[in-house]
């Protein structure tokens, strides 16, 4: 009897062990992946688990989430366009999925957690929730999506992963740029997912062959990115570019369907030589960021891209320290002007300085579902400067958008336009800028709603002077050109026949010698009616992007801008822009009077002080009396930096049409192809074409 006893409760035992490891097995299945996609596999998921959150994260997640798999701070019934909030859910249980399957994680392995993953997960498959916007469910939602399946892959049910695989087959590969490679990317992961190496293969190709030179959308000539038509998109689609082709490379590493060598050198260029160049002291160019002119994106996008090169560190290890390098803003020095994009940088170790201008090549901007609803002008020659990366920072709701930085706008009073991302082109086909690397000029003459412009900046040192000229407009409202517009940092002093007075409130038609503020000088060579504006604003972020609540905040803002009168005729500017002035400083510039200055409808140039540098715009064929004589047989830009044996030359076509300008200059040169003759140097700049056309020709002219 009690033999029996003993032998009953040990079969017991045994088969109550035997139906728990069943149950174990059938709950955490071994996942079985053919050989040539197992280190795949294994990337994607050490990817996704080194994404791991704070336990803080997951247990304000946990205390949000409700019994029926929601959460409680969602709104499901929210459709807006842009930046929709239901996402958030498949974010969540992704990092819930996350933290389920690191094992540092507090919550590894925990089994009420499990519960809930799939619980929040179901709550998804069962609704299937949809935006109004095509891209939430071809390219967002299954981006989401499959990191949970792959992190959740050993617990999934077979009826959560028929549901899962309706919505992963909604992406294709199809269109181009950026947006071919969301779609390529959620195909090469589904495909992983249901183990077809032959499709895997195919996205993964058609990843990589977005990582070439654009003829159209993608990655341009100039290393600057174009989505939307000839628009520059570096902040936007161009940053997540860099993103996604950085992790589809780790996805791929050691595997069959790793990318080719050469695919690393392109991504190396597109950072050291494009993207780099528009952060400065962690705060990404306004001008750069697209239509995201959002709450702190400036600081968002300048971390992303930082995020992006310190993994490029460990893929490119021979360029380490470029890439350290580029993580120091204060270390890249110089000029770059972006032909393909109309968009010229020049930068120090001490300030930031930006132009983005738009032609009847090149689109200004975009504003795409209810965002930068106030940019109508942010293609129109917006020049921004900054020393302390703050000037600009969220200032978006106080702005006044018919006097950005650097613009010359008719004052009217009704509502800007709301553009689409194809429809922002102006009438200017001279628009461009030359470069030697150090220094630069851009040019744009200016032709949009009736208004009419010779707008330029020569970028010289630490120094920018800004030219207007031909400024008419048909219209009767008065015309005004923006000097700055940022927020208000201490006093604001004002420069006259060597007196300073401090300025408070707000000041009309006044005609100073200089002014400065927050460490930025502006000097004022040949007057002009000067209006500036201390005032305390009121704004809102709903403006700019109606994602927002209509919420009033209010702010001091700095205004400084010139008035040409109503209707104005052939009227012209000119000022100076000083970084990291002094009252000193802008006394001493004042009285020496750095700059020679041209600036009338058929050119404008600028010598410095010392006959050094020098630059012209030819508006049409000429002669300038710079260095005794310059002279061009077609419209052109020309930069000059005398050196010791030679002189720099640097000539460029704004208008992108020519292909070749003879020159002649004064005293006897030494360069390829030329003739002395009447003490003239004559000689042919064969211009770049294609792709490169608008590109900068450098020559030295070796003196004789």
């Amino acid at each position: 009897m009690k033999k029996s006893f003993v032998y009953f409760i040990i079969t017991f035992f045994l088969i109550t062990i035997t139906g728990c490891i069943k149950s174990n097995t059938e709950n955490h299945l071994e996942l079985s992946y053919p050989k040539d996609l197992k280190q795949f596999h294994k990337n994607v998921l050490d990817y996704y688990i080194n994404l791991k959150e704070a336990d803080k994260v997951i247990e304000d997640l946990l205390t949000n989430l409700q019994e029926n798999g929601s959460w409680s701070t969602i709104d499901y019934t929210n459709r807006i366009r842009g930046g929709w909030p239901v996402k958030d859910h498949l974010q969540y249980v992704q990092t819930l999925a996350i933290n389920y399957k690191n094992k540092t994680s507090t919550y590894y392995l925990d089994e009420s957690l499990s519960k809930k993953i799939h619980k929040s997960l179901n709550f998804w498959l069962d609704n299937d929730f949809l935006s109004t916007n095509w891209h939430d469910q071809h390219i967002g939602v299954p981006e989401l999506l499959l990191p949970i399946l792959f992190l959740m892959e050993n617990e999934l049910t077979k009826e959560q992963l028929n549901k899962a695989e309706v919505l992963l087959h909604r992406a294709r590969i199809k269109m181009s740029g950026q947006n071919k490679v969301w779609l390529s990317t959620n195909v090469m992961l589904r495909s992983l997912l249901l183990r077809k190496p032959d499709s895997v293969a195919i996205a993964s190709r058609a990843i990589q062959g977005e990582l070439q030179v654009a003829k159209g959308v993608g990655v341009k000539s100039d290393w600057s990115y174009h989505e939307h038509g000839a628009q520059l998109q570096f902040g936007n689609y161009g940053l997540s570019y860099l993103e996604d082709m950085i992790k589809c490379y780790t996805f791929v590493g050691n595997t069959p369907f790793k990318f080719e060598e050469n695919k690393i050198k392109f991504l190396r260029n597109l950072i050291l030589n494009g993207q780099q160049w528009i952060i400065w002291k962690d705060r990404y160019d306004v001008s750069a960021s697209g239509r995201q002119l959002f709450k702190n994106e400036q600081l968002k996008k300048a971390a992303r891209l930082k995020t992006c090169i310190q993994k490029m560190k460990v893929l490119d290890k021979a360029y380490e320290i470029a890439y350290d390098q580029a993580l120091d803003s204060k270390i890249l020095s110089g000029n770059k002007h972006f032909w393909k994009s109309d968009f010229h940088v020049h930068r120090t170790k001490e300030f930031y300085f930006s132009v983005k201008m738009s032609s009847k090549r090149v689109v200004g901007t975009e504003s795409v579902n209810k965002e930068n609803v106030q940019g109508y002008y942010m293609g129109d020659g917006v020049s921004l400067i900054s020393t302390t990366g703050k000037e600009y920072e969220n200032i978006f709701p106080f702005w006044d958008w018919k006097k950005l930085p650097g613009t010359t706008i008719i004052q009217d009073k009704k509502p800007l336009p709301i553009i689409k991302f194809s429809g922002f082109k102006t009438n200017s086909v001279f628009v461009g800028g030359v470069s030697n690397g150090t220094n630069g000029i851009a040019a744009m003459d200016y032709d949009r709603d009736n208004l009419k412009a010779k707008k330029s900046w020569f970028m010289f040192d630490d120094t920018i002077v800004c030219l207007g000229s031909g400024i008419t407009s048909e219209k009767k409202e008065v015309v005004t050109t923006s000097i700055n517009q940022a927020f208000l940092k201490g006093q604001v002093l004002i420069g006259k026949d060597d007196k300073i007075e401090i300025n408070k409130g707000k000041q009309k038609d006044i005609e100073p010698d200089w002014i400065l503020h927050d460490n930025i000088g502006y000097l004022f060579p040949e007057g002009g009616k000067i209006n500036l504006s201390t005032q305390i604003l009121e704004g809102s972020w709903n403006k700019v992007a109606k994602r927002y609540r209509p919420v009033i905040l209010t702010e001091h803002i700095f205004k400084l801008w010139l008035s040409h009168g109503n209707q104005p005729k052939k009227e012209s500017y000119s000022y100076i822009l000083v970084p990291n002035a002094s009252e000193e400083k802008m006394m001493n510039l004042h009285k020496r009077n750095p700059f020679k200055i041209v600036n009338n409808k058929e050119q404008q140039s600028v010598v410095s002080a010392d006959e050094k540098n020098a630059g012209i715009i030819f508006y049409k064929k000429g002669i300038s009396t710079i260095k005794g004589g310059v002279s061009v047989d077609a419209p052109c830009v020309i930069l000059l930096e005398e050196k010791s044996d030679y002189l720099d030359f640097a000539i460029s076509d704004p208008s992108q049409k020519l292909t070749k300008i003879n020159v002649s200059i004064k005293g006897k040169y030494s360069i390829e192809n030329s003739n002395y003759k009447k003490g003239k140097t004559h000689f042919v700049i064969h211009l770049p074409e294609g792709e490169q056309a608008g590109k900068t020709v450098q020559l030295q002219l070796k003196k004789n």
